[in-house]
């Protein structure tokens, strides 16, 4: 690669290596960098969109003809609005994600055929064509910064390439290009965890928890020998939520709980998602008493009550009503 290289950790890729202070402030591990915040880490893939395609899931009938997990009922009082099937089809064939490969799974799984604005498979092979075309003009640009720019330029083309396959390529595309990244020399212990966690919500979008939890366990594995603050934080979210969705629930409310001040993985979750997240999981295991304070009568809890009544109302019932959900919902997992 191009560029000028140092031989100790500072040729590392990161974007701002920071001035090197005197030497009583010098770590002995690590490069301190920015970590991927909610304003620049990536939109892609959009796990808003995962959230409606696992709603659409659980309203479609299932094979054999079953009743679907999700009635209209239920889809009601889930708020769940009529259209959003429509907004789906045409979000992920759509300019803003255009990812053949999840449009013919859903396609086939929520029963698109025949449907109107529903793209053919003519439509779909052109996109495909577009992205096999767009994909070699972004490796081109990382041939292009090996032999003539940087290391940290040519960080930043294959992070273009990576986000790209994550917006609109298949699962296995995405991870490939972000192992691509992974495996570059020299690459930070920063940014290596900012493509892992990357590669965790790809995972995570396509209901891989086995694969997304195993990301996150690497990459908290490597900030707890030389990460910043703020990407140790951040994975206690990525963390929280990937045990919830193994159900995990007593682990995951303590990494909840202790990132309610501090939360900004918006990339993630909404903040009130992710306050409704830290309430349901925080009354299973939280002592009453820790249970008030640290929720209930929280700051940040209350900034966002308006927008969860219900589930604010929930939590200012009796103890013996809480005991018996808390004892209810151990004995269904």
């Amino acid at each position: 690669m191009g560029g000028n290289k140092q031989e100790d950790d500072t040729s590392s890729m990161d974007v701002d290596t920071p001035t090197p202070a005197a030497p009583v402030h010098k770590k002995k591990k690590g490069i301190v960098t920015p970590s991927a915040s909610s304003e620049t880490a990536s939109k892609y893939p959009d796990m808003s969109l995962a959230q409606s395609i696992h709603a659409l899931v659980m309203m479609a009938s299932t094979p054999g003809g079953a009743e679907p997990k999700l009635d209209a009922e239920g889809a009601k009082a889930a708020g769940i609005a009529d259209d959003l099937n429509s907004t789906v089809m045409a979000k992920v064939g759509g300019s803003e994600v255009e990812n053949p490969s999840l449009y013919r799974q859903l396609k086939s799984t929520l029963q698109w055929e025949g449907q109107p604005n529903c793209l053919s498979e003519e439509e779909l092979n052109a996109m495909e064509e577009s992205h096999t075309k767009k994909l070699s003009e972004l490796e081109e640009k990382v041939e292009d910064a090996s032999e003539n720019a940087g290391d940290m330029e040519v960080l930043e083309a294959r992070f273009d390439v990576a986000r790209f396959a994550a917006k609109s390529l298949s699962k296995e595309a995405a991870l490939e290009a972000y192992d691509k990244v992974l495996n570059l020399p020299k690459l930070s212990s920063g940014k290596t965890i900012d493509a892992l966690m990357e590669s965790a919500r790809v995972a995570s979008f396509h209901g891989d928890t086995k694969k997304g939890s195993e990301l996150i366990d690497r990459a908290a594995k490597m900030a707890a020998d030389g990460g910043d603050w703020d990407r140790r934080n951040r994975l206690k979210v990525y963390s929280a939520l990937s045990k919830l969705l193994a159900r995990d629930v007593k682990e995951a409310s303590t990494l909840l709980v202790d990132c309610i001040a501090t939360f900004s993985c918006t990339e993630l979750c909404s903040y009130t998602d992710f306050i409704v997240y830290t309430m349901i999981s925080g009354v299973l295991y939280l002592p009453r008493t820790e249970l008030k304070k640290m929720i209930i009568d929280g700051p940040e809890i209350l900034s966002v009550a308006k927008d969860i009544p219900a589930v604010v109302s929930f939590f200012l019932r009796d103890d013996d009503f809480l005991k018996s959900f808390k004892d209810w919902f151990m004995f269904i997992n």
